[in-house]
């Protein structure tokens, strides 16, 4: 099915993949909202939440409040999760409400997740089984329970994608702020992004996609100030507040020190209390253990940076065990969806060079985690491209059995 505007047979499949993924998320929430309990970094986001309203004191800290203002993490999540605190005034109150905003907003990325891949496919098919994988991929619907960035960072970086593509074909200068603020709101939530800022304009200008009245220069400008307006209270905090200029968070050192394992042999057995102390020291050291790694172990670090971490990566749906109802179906749907969507993506981009661009987009997120720890919560926003090679795959398929 290929038109201009999504009919009414499409908008009203559309509307039901909505209410599938409205009640798959609604029954997890229905089920077990009397669960108080939160751990590990959703108890980290939680605590940090009450001290900032309370105190003012803006710090990510393990535990407990850490009293002192940090800037190890983004704002986005924790004054999302403030601004519910200082409105309802109940800790406890605040992690239902802040769950019921989830569920609603994971349920929506079903709608942007379509309206993106019609957008640039213009094929419905595609559109709708992107749209169901979204509604039914046992992670993302568990994740919507959970105190966690996740829900939020899909959310923003979808509505930045169907932003961006009516920015970069318009041209107008309103519309590319807007996109520009969009896409610092996804970096508030997760700065992963930061580093594909100028993709798409060289994705588009390759492509041949960019309007004739348009100048990608011009374009970029714009959405340079829409993320300019975005991060400049979060810079001029950390100058002040802090004393020096940041230009995301401090707390990458950890994650990357810990990805220079290969296979996770000796992990931090060489870690000194000192290299600890601080996001630099681990930084630093991480960075010297991978440059003496490539130069004494070459196969067995370049091995580990590609297929091993990848194997780790996606070896398992994050939040598997969350609830030991959900074991089975985690995999089997991840599978599911992982398996044809690497085949789907690859044959697609062999066949269309605008699907190659965006596949390659998803493929450089994964190249960016690549150099941190591999957790199969890094994976979250990758997923989305996958499904959308699985939804080209199984959506070509009736068009080949007809053709045949």
């Amino acid at each position: 099915m290929e038109h201009e505007k999504p009919g009414r047979r499409t908008l009203f499949i559309l509307a039901l993949i909505f209410l599938l993924a409205l009640g798959l998320r609604g029954s997890v929430f229905v089920k077990n909202m009397n669960d108080m309990r939160v751990s590990y970094d959703p108890r980290n986001y939680w605590i940090m939440s009450h001290q900032l309203v309370d105190d003012g004191i803006y710090g990510y800290a393990y535990d407990n409040p850490s009293g002192t203002p940090n800037a190890r993490v983004m704002p986005g999540y924790p004054l999302f999760l403030a601004a519910v605190y200082k409105l309802l005034g109940d800790k406890y109150l605040q992690i239902t409400a802040v769950r019921m905003l989830q569920v609603i907003i994971s349920s929506l990325s079903t709608v942007l997740g379509f309206y993106f891949v019609r957008k640039v496919f213009k094929k419905d098919g595609m559109a709708l089984l992107t749209a169901l994988f979204i509604a039914i991929y046992p992670t993302y619907v568990l994740s919507s329970f959970m105190l966690l960035t996740e829900t939020l960072a899909l959310f923003t970086m979808l509505l930045y994608f169907c932003l961006l593509v009516h920015a970069l074909e318009s041209g107008k200068a309103g519309i590319n702020l807007i996109t520009g603020i969009a896409f610092g709101i996804h970096l508030m939530i997760r700065p992963a992004l930061l580093p594909l800022f100028i993709l798409p304009f060289i994705i588009y200008f390759l492509t041949g996609k960019m309007s004739k009245k348009d100048r990608p220069l011009y374009s970029f400008i714009f959405q340079v100030m829409g993320v300019v307006i975005v991060l400049a209270p979060w810079w001029i905090r950390n100058v002040i507040t802090l004393g020096r200029f940041i230009l995301t968070a401090e707390g990458s050192g950890n994650p990357f020190l810990a990805g220079t394992y290969p296979y996770f042999q000796d992990y931090f057995l060489d870690v000194t209390a000192e290299i600890r102390s601080g996001n630099d020291t681990q930084m630093a050291y991480g960075i010297e253990r991978l440059l003496k790694g490539l130069k004494n172990e070459t196969w067995l670090y370049l091995k580990w940076y590609t297929i091993g971490k990848i194997g780790y990566m996606f070896q398992k749906p994050y939040l598997d065990k969350m609830f030991a109802i959900t074991y089975i179906p985690s995999y089997v749907i991840h599978y599911g969806i992982l398996l044809p969507g690497v085949i789907g993506s690859i044959i697609h981009s062999i066949k269309n060079f605008k699907a190659f661009w965006f596949y390659f987009y998803g493929l450089v997120i994964l190249g960016l985690q690549l150099m941190f720890v591999p957790d199969p919560r890094f994976v979250y926003l990758i997923m989305f491209f996958i499904m959308a090679g699985a939804a080209h795959l199984i959506s070509s398929i009736p068009a080949l059995i007809k053709k045949r």
